[in-house]
């Protein structure tokens, strides 16, 4: 792209501009804050990281040819031709220097944004997959990936950085999108990955123990994604879970017109379950009956979240009734199940949280009822991630499945034998009662667990969900649990 510095600055708000200030005619065709991807006419931002602060780069930036820097301290020395803007917050300038480049594309398509711990993957596919089967044309960017009409792009985070999203957004508007649905991370809004989107609406599913290695305490965390829907304007809606004990709390402050989901409570959108199987979901939306392919409770409050926003966005209930019901939703690594010859019935899922993981065992303990059926689940937990609800998630597992497996989620740069440990180190009525099985190597604690099953058990593989990779001391390994688990079962009966 192409634009003069002039109005990429617009609405940005500047202390002082130092060096060339014939900023009209200035030619831009790129921004980056990454120094090693700067070309000729590009802006630098030079923003503050983490482990990483981007002033430090601002030479080999102008150097590979940025003609502008925006950064928060004045330089020392001012090259010719380079125009330096000084702002009080990059986080926030790159905000609005990114809509701006990519013409401000959340005032042309309906932005939603959903938060909280748990559902927010799956809430977003089922919107992008359910305005699809009603022809509408949408983006939906996510954990699993950037999603425009069929083109898939790769995404690093669940909420990519705002130039990545403001190109997709300004791409996908191109391509006749007019609807953009976006899981919306703590981290993301943290780091003012948001900053400067016009969000049409917001959904919040839950808030429960997570990222506390990130953000220190639970206050912290709920704070961070409370600013989300106190920064929502008032010609957008938030949509709120209201059998979560912090709904109220959430939108106390927020200018939006609030709107109310939920299963228990008294709500403007309210579903009650009929029937719970391995392969259908039969439950009624304010009255009307829907089956779906997607299993469990929490899959219901996901489904009540995506039919209330298609109403919020101005379609007909009937005709998202129709288009819901036997629709045929596929969410990678989210209860993905797969049923051998023999009759095992593997289960894979991202839960990586204890709630999350809660949630899964409970649906799969609810769906067997009185069977005698062993459940096996295979589990780790991340590190250099937080420490605290490993021996959560260890307590619930054990307490829950016939057969415990421990073994490495990605350990990253810590000792996985320490991780194992952590996550032993709970206290149970059951301890001593039955063993925990531990494995550093995933796949042969997969193997394993496929080689004690037998014909209707479950295995439960938990935590890496969708991902294709494991990574082990900075390195990335391919690895995948389902194909990994499938191969298993293939070899087992040979």
């Amino acid at each position: 792209m192409t634009i003069t510095l002039e109005n990429i600055i617009k609405r940005l708000i500047i202390l002082e501009i130092l060096g060339c200030n014939y900023i009209c005619n200035k030619i831009i065709k790129k921004i980056t804050i990454n120094s090693k991807l700067v070309k000729n006419n590009t802006i630098f931002i030079a923003k503050k990281g983490k482990n990483i602060d981007g002033h430090f780069f601002i030479e080999e930036a102008i150097n590979n040819g940025a003609n502008v820097i925006v950064c928060e301290k004045k330089m020392f020395y001012i090259k010719k031709n380079i125009t330096y803007i000084i702002v009080k917050n990059s986080e926030e300038a790159l905000g609005i220097i990114a809509s701006n480049f990519y013409d401000n594309p959340t005032k042309k398509i309906n932005l939603i944004g959903i938060v909280g711990t748990n559902g927010k993957t799956t809430i977003s596919t089922i919107l992008h997959q359910m305005f699809n089967n009603m022809g509408e044309k949408n983006i939906l960017i996510s954990t699993i990936g950037i999603k425009i009409l069929s083109n898939k792009y790769k995404s690093k985070n669940t909420t990519p950085d705002i130039i990545d999203i403001n190109k997709y957004l300004n791409l996908s508007i191109k391509k006749g999108c007019k609807y953009a649905f976006m899981e919306v991370s703590s981290h993301g809004i943290h780091q003012k990955r948001t900053f400067g989107l016009l969000f049409k609406g917001g959904i919040f599913t839950n808030i429960t123990h997570d990222h506390l290695d990130y953000h220190k305490s639970f206050d912290n965390y709920f704070y961070i994604k409370k600013k989300f829907f106190d920064n929502l304007p008032e010609n957008s809606f938030s949509l709120i879970n209201r059998d979560d004990k912090n709904c109220f709390n959430i939108v106390k402050n927020t200018s939006s017109k609030v709107y109310f989901y939920g299963l228990y409570k008294k709500s403007d959108f309210k579903a009650k379950i009929l029937n719970n199987s391995f392969t259908k979901n039969q439950f009624f939306i304010n009255g009307n009956k829907i089956t779906i392919n997607l299993i469990g409770k929490f899959n219901v409050y996901n489904i009540l979240a995506s039919y209330a926003t298609s109403i919020l966005l101005g379609k007909k209930k009937q005709y998202i009734l129709k288009k819901l019901n036997n629709y045929s939703f596929y969410v990678k690594g989210r209860f993905e199940q797969f049923i051998s010859y023999s009759g095992i019935r593997v289960i894979v899922d991202y839960a990586h949280n204890p709630n999350g993981l809660k949630f899964i065992l409970e649906t799969i303990k609810e769906i067997i009822g009185e069977n005698k059926i062993n459940l096996i689940c295979v589990i780790g937990c991340g590190g250099n991630r937080d420490r605290k609800k490993r021996s959560i998630m260890g307590k619930i597992v054990y307490e829950t499945c016939n057969i415990s497996i421990f073994t490495s989620d990605n350990p990253r740069n810590e000792d996985p034998k320490k991780i194992l440990m952590e996550m032993k180190n709970f206290n149970s009525e059951l301890i001593n009662k039955k063993p925990i099985i531990t494995f550093i190597n995933r796949k042969k604690a997969i193997e394993y667990a496929i080689s004690i099953a037998k014909k209707n058990d479950i295995i439960l593989i938990a935590g890496k969900g969708h991902e294709n990779y494991q990574e082990i001391m900075g390195k990335l390994y391919s690895f995948n649990d389902m194909k990994i688990a499938k191969y298993f079962l293939s070899k087992k009966y040979d």
